[in-house]
């Protein structure tokens, strides 16, 4: 049987403590809350900007959030956002089932999602 794995990172802990869901009561499925206007499910207006933020912290300069010209990132942190980000339900899965917040390389089967830390 194929086993599933996946490693539990601080940086999915700093998002997952920063994203907006909500559970849809007609379907019981999780989904990501876009509240109050906002365009990403982290409450800012760009994706990209705000995972890199929180991940990488704020640019020295005086940097205005709003502001159409935002800080730049490297091909390789651009990279890093995405995966990261894509990684996130997987993350919330694991924390959600364990009921904990400790990092390190958790596994479960492919069909199950009994997810044990090894």
């Amino acid at each position: 049987m194929a086993l599933i794995k996946f490693e539990l990172e601080d940086k999915h802990l700093i998002l997952l403590k920063h994203l907006d869901w909500e559970i849809i009561k007609d379907s019981n499925k999780l989904s990501t809350a876009i509240t109050d206007g906002a365009e990403t499910p982290f409450g800012g207006i760009n994706l990209t900007e705000d995972i890199g933020i929180m991940l990488f912290g704020k640019p020295e300069n005086d940097f205005d959030p709003l502001s159409p010209y935002g800080p730049q990132y490297s091909n390789e942190q651009k990279s890093e956002i995405k995966q990261v980000f894509s990684e996130l339900p997987m993350a919330l899965e694991v924390v959600l089932f364990l009921q904990t917040f400790e990092t390190g390389v958790y596994k479960r089967k492919w069909n199950l999602k009994n997810w044990k830390k090894i």
